[in-house]
């Protein structure tokens, strides 16, 4: 084991202490039990087990321990529990999660902003299986099988111990991450806020049809950060609200299972991140649009009708808010921009592009391309496919919509829903899968849809603007 000078986290715990939890926790981290007092000058991080937590502890707990900018873990959050922190911080994660990490920017400039991790006790994804043999041959090659599918097993990584501290650093260096811009925060006296959602999720795949991956595995992992800037545009006596979210998306299929001559996978193939809205509200802009560019280009400029301090008072104009340009590096991949407009429904596909087109040529097509993935003819090498699709990268798409005075009269929440859809593909010779075919061995995973509920009024309530 390589030696760690990770520094120990300090935990103030609450709740029962002879849970399996309490004792993960402290091989990891040095843990003190609360006794009573709300005293968190000794711990940076507050866990609450919500399960053996009095409720009626919770608002001031949760207030104490964000406004000190430590970082609130809500382990087995109930009802109450998420109460209690949509009355702090204006927002809502729902969706099972088993685990809520909080932290509040002290520093941002913005009068409100926290950032949110919501994680599952369980790998949340499911898998759709894609195998298929390659068909028509040269005549030497056994006809194609429909029995002998290859085997993609998705393990989902129940038992493992979850490392806590590694999990606790993840989230403070999520929620420390900038997403968004400079352009995006406005003058003195607009009214606004920020919420930032996390998730990670990780799956481990095998295949033990193929001769050359029998008794091996590969992990595989992606998630995202999304901020979601609200605004309050108070320079109309009936003030409509805008958000507009910027993701990060990261997937990495880890180290390969196998990178031999006969077999290589399993490669990164396709990653579609999506976003929606509750209230039928439309977009007013998507950025990056579709191409083919080396380095798409994320870009966005959203006028809105707002007040702000001119020359010592309150004027009302126009102000946009600007993101980008960024680039992003996706050489050999293509973009597409799948968004509906009228809908609200923001949807982004990177694909592999070369050598390999994965749009195409897709996986449920592999008998009539199968020949562009290998190298001298019948039983030829396979073709290695590009960095991206066998390293980490990182995607960034941005969404605009507005939700109207007389919308936001009738109902003030607004759930915004993600979903990352993430999919690996190997490929095989006949010696690789040792039944006489060329075969790909492909899968997909859609992730649990992870939700946010903003009520845009409190989250851009500001009490101290000049501009109200």
């Amino acid at each position: 084991m390589q030696p760690t000078t990770r520094t120990k986290p300090k935990i103030l715990f609450a709740g029962t202490t002879t849970g399996q939890d309490f004792n993960a926790l402290k091989s990891v981290a040095e843990v003190s039990v609360k006794q009573g007092t709300d005293d968190l000058g000794i711990a940076e991080v507050l866990w609450i087990d919500c399960a053996t937590t009095k409720p009626d502890q919770y608002a001031p707990l949760l207030r104490q321990a964000l406004d000190s900018g430590k970082l609130l873990v809500l382990r087995h959050p109930d009802g109450p529990a998420r109460k209690a922190l949509a009355d702090i911080c204006g927002c809502e994660v729902q969706d099972g999660a088993s685990v809520l990490m909080v932290t509040r920017d002290l520093k941002a400039t913005t009068p409100s902003s926290y950032a949110v991790t919501a994680l599952d006790d369980t790998t949340p994804v499911t898998t759709t299986d894609e195998q298929v043999l390659s068909g028509g041959e040269a005549e030497a090659v056994p006809p194609t099988s429909p029995t002998a599918r290859p085997s993609l097993a998705v393990l989902e990584r129940q038992g493992e111990p979850r490392d806590w501290a590694a999990t606790l650093e993840a989230h403070r260096e999520r929620s420390a991450r900038s997403v968004g811009g400079p352009g995006l925060i406005p003058p003195q006296g607009v009214m606004y806020g920020i919420r930032t959602l996390t998730g990670s999720y990780s799956a481990r795949v095998t295949n033990d049809s193929w001769k050359a991956t029998q008794g091996k595995s590969q992990d595989v992992e992606f998630g995202f950060t999304s901020s979601f800037y609200v605004y309050r545009e108070n320079g109309k006596s009936n003030a409509d609200y805008v958000v507009i979210r910027v993701q990060q998306a990261t997937c990495s299929p880890r180290t390969l299972m196998v990178r031999e001559d006969n077999a290589k996978g399993y490669y990164q193939y396709q990653f579609q991140a999506q976003c929606t809205n509750n209230r039928g509200a439309p977009l007013l802009g998507t950025s990056p649009e579709t191409t083919n560019n080396v380095n798409p280009i994320t870009q966005i400029s959203i006028p809105l009708h707002v007040k702000y301090l001119q020359d010592g008072s309150c004027m009302a104009n126009y102000w946009s808010a600007a993101h980008g340009p960024v680039a992003r590096t996706q050489e050999g991949w293509g973009l597409s921009n799948r968004s509906a407009t009228s809908s609200g429904t923001a949807v982004w596909l990177s694909f592999h592009r070369d050598p390999w087109n994965s749009l195409n040529d897709p996986p449920n097509e592999f008998s009539r391309w199968w020949s562009n993935m290998f190298e001298g003819g019948y039983g030829g090498r396979v073709k290695t496919l590009n960095t991206l699709a066998s390293s980490s990268f990182t995607v960034e798409n941005v969404a605009a919509w507005r939700f109207s005075a007389s919308m936001i009269a009738t109902n003030r929440n607004v759930l915004f829903q993600e979903i990352l859809n993430y999919r690996v593909t190997a490929f095989a010779n006949p010696k690789g899968t040792n039944n006489g075919h060329h075969q790909i061995s492909a899968g997909g995973w859609v992730t649990n849809p992870k939700s946010i509920t903003l009520d845009v009024v409190a989250v851009a309530e500001d009490v101290n603007s000049p501009c109200k």
